[in-house]
């Protein structure tokens, strides 16, 4: 299988938006919406959790078969997408990343739900898990770059930029 190409679009905003001048952003301004954003970064800890929590909840009861599967699955991608939108603001890229990689596959799940399914939206909440409790903000440094690639039987599980192979 081809190594996915990444495409990044131009940041288009950045050259319509000029500090100082008219219409320009004001700098005390933005220092003070940084500052309330930094604030809100312990309350983000505690919404993710209320997450995670849910995550687990909902992966634990989950079951291949079952006749609850699909609303299951609902509040799995709600959740992951909850995750995922919330995480870069507040300084967890990883997070975003995770949680975009089980909403792909969860997006993209074909026919009825495996067992191989479960476990693999498992491996997501556990790397979730992880990040949070060891408070791997940013790229998660060394341990995030670690953590990047996952092994399986047969090959690499994660490319390391939040694809499934």
């Amino acid at each position: 299988m081809a190594k996915p190409q990444i495409i990044n679009p131009p940041n288009k905003l950045k050259s319509k938006v000029s500090m100082g001048g008219p219409g320009a952003v004001d700098p005390a301004r933005l220092a003070r919406a940084e500052a309330v954003i930094e604030k809100m970064t312990e309350s983000y800890l505690d919404w993710v959790e209320t997450d995670l929590a849910k995550l687990e909840g909902e992966l634990a009861a989950l079951s291949p078969g079952a006749p609850d599967t699909q609303e299951r699955i609902d509040v799995i991608y709600r959740a992951a997408h909850d995750i995922k939108g919330q995480g870069g603001s507040f300084g967890y890229h990883l997070m975003t990343e995770i949680g975009a990689l089980m909403c792909r596959y969860i997006e993209n799940m074909d026919g009825a739900m495996t067992q191989e399914d479960v476990d693999l939206m498992q491996l997501c909440y556990k790397s979730m898990r992880a990040v949070i409790t060891g408070r791997l903000s940013g790229d998660g440094g060394e341990a995030g770059r670690v953590a990047g690639m996952r092994r399986t039987g047969d090959g690499d599980l994660f490319d390391g930029e939040a694809n499934l192979r």
